[in-house]
């Protein structure tokens, strides 16, 4: 019977009380009762509101157990910190031996499509966990951000020099003349002053638009290329009520959770409910530019 077969899982049980439905105290018909797989206790099928047809199969937990995790505060979505600290060295070899044996081919060989597939499949995946780490919002002028300045440490070369005052140069941009950014004297990170990031396969930006509706300039130095996508400004509410429309219970314990940049869904699933989506492959030399209130996420290749 699958009551024995489920008491026999709960051998610890050591009270014949244990053994009755705790909502008409008997225990006969103990083919109908039911062990839930939380508390242990005893439920006659047909006891419960409303009641079950028959032993339903897998896991089940009681009304009372149903009740204690609804009642639990939900956890907080996002990042963990990670303890481990890297060189740009040691952090290039660990995503490199990762991406290898992940993928079972040396990395330049991994086609880009495959890993966006993959990503997307972990994604949407409610099974499998990968955990990949990512070196965000470094701040430049603690560690530098591959873009030389001027700062009287060393010698610049005459190319260097060329690129220190380059108004491309993603130190000097927010400081021309031309940039509304010069008439704040403070240092902003993230805005006046760049900040740095470092990724490896399936490290991910999600869903979010700039800070005061800015817009954002993205320079790849090096390395395997970084997949964007993006919505125009003026689609900006529709992917935001789609969003809230087909996961409303994150933003009903959570209203502000795209102001937290932890969300991601499926362009495909975003261009299913009408919302326009492109998308790009940047690679090392090349700038990406967002838009005043542009969506845009994305995942680093390598």
């Amino acid at each position: 019977k699958m009551t024995m077969r489920l008491r026999r899982s709960h051998s610890n049980s050591q009270f014949v009380d244990s053994y009755v439905c705790r909502i008409c105290s008997r225990g006969d018909e103990d083919d109908k009762l039911l062990l839930c797989d939380g508390c242990d206790d005893n439920y006659h099928i047909f006891c419960l509101l409303p009641p079950l047809p028959e032993i339903p199969k897998g896991i089940w937990r009681c009304p009372k157990c149903v009740m204690a995790e609804c009642k639990r505060p939900p956890e907080a979505f996002g990042f963990e910190q990670a303890t481990r600290e890297y060189t740009l060295q040691s952090f290039g070899e660990m995503a490199d031996a990762f991406k290898a044996d992940y993928f079972n081919m040396p990395v330049h060989m991994v086609p880009t499509e495959l890993v966006e597939k993959e990503f997307w499949r972990l994604v949407n995946s409610i099974e499998e966990d990968v955990t990949v780490e990512y070196g965000a919002d470094i701040h430049s002028k603690e560690f530098g951000s591959g873009f030389p300045v001027r700062d009287g440490k060393r010698r610049l070369s005459p190319e260097e020099e060329e690129y220190a005052g380059s108004g491309w140069n993603l130190n000097v941009m927010p400081v021309l003349q031309q940039s509304v950014l010069c008439h704040i004297n403070a240092d902003i990170s993230g805005m006046k002053v760049p900040w740095l990031y470092v990724g490896m396969v399936f490290s991910a930006f999600c869903w979010h638009i700039e800070d005061h509706w800015s817009y954002s300039i993205n320079y790849l130095h090096w390395g395997e290329p970084k997949t964007w996508y993006g919505v125009p400004s003026f689609a900006a509410e529709h992917l935001e009520e789609v969003m809230k429309k087909l996961t409303p219970e994150l933003f009903e314990s959570q209203p502000d959770l795209l102001h937290q940049l932890v969300t991601l869904m499926n362009p495909n699933t975003l261009m299913a409910h009408g919302v326009p989506v492109v998308r790009t492959n940047q690679c090392a030399g090349e700038f990406v530019i967002t838009f005043p209130r542009a969506y845009h996420s994305g995942f680093n290749q390598g």
